[in-house]
């Protein structure tokens, strides 16, 4: 079993994790959102992350363990400049108002938004406003995301029937 025994700040992007395990000479497997990020033998890591992003770190000593299932907190929106295009705007709904998250200028062609760590079960909206080299905005393009981390266990009633030899299984809700 591993023991965390600190998380202290190292710099702007940098956090310093020590631990222990209950093991004689452990191997440690640090995972971060759900990948392996180190194999090592020492009892501490340093994880980078920049201002404003969450991660989930962690740290087991069984290499036969299997890490939890992470499901992201964050959106990824990605599409192609146009010509013409000075800049987009990334905009969150929020308490029935459109909030201006980003401008972004042309980037190489390819264009990428990553929103904020999002509320788990809630519907969550976005727009991308493209404007102009003239100042005149385009029509937006809106997304709607329903954010699901941590799915409920379903409500199930299950039947077994010793004639057919099956298994039934129903929604009990």
């Amino acid at each position: 079993m591993v023991t965390i025994i600190s998380q202290v700040r190292t710099g702007d992007k940098s956090t310093l994790i020590t631990y222990s395990s209950s093991l004689g000479d452990p191997v440690f497997y640090i995972y971060v959102d759900g990948n392996l990020a180190a194999q090592t033998t020492q009892p501490e890591y340093t994880i980078a992350v920049n201002p404003g992003e969450t991660v989930v770190v962690e740290i087991l000593d069984d290499a036969a363990t299997q890490p939890m299932q992470i499901f992201p907190g964050k959106v990824r929106l990605g599409w192609f400049f146009v010509e013409d295009t000075d800049y987009y705007r990334i905009d969150e709904y929020i308490e029935d108002e459109w909030v201006e998250r980003r401008k972004m200028p042309e980037n190489n062609g390819y264009m990428e938004f990553e929103s904020r760590f999002l509320e788990d079960g809630q519907d969550h909206q976005f727009r991308i406003v493209p404007v102009g080299v003239n100042g005149n905005e385009g029509t937006g393009k809106e997304f709607s995301v329903l954010t699901v981390r941590t799915p409920d266990t379903p409500d199930v009633d299950y039947t077994y029937s010793n004639v057919t030899n099956k298994i039934t299984i129903e929604d009990a809700s």
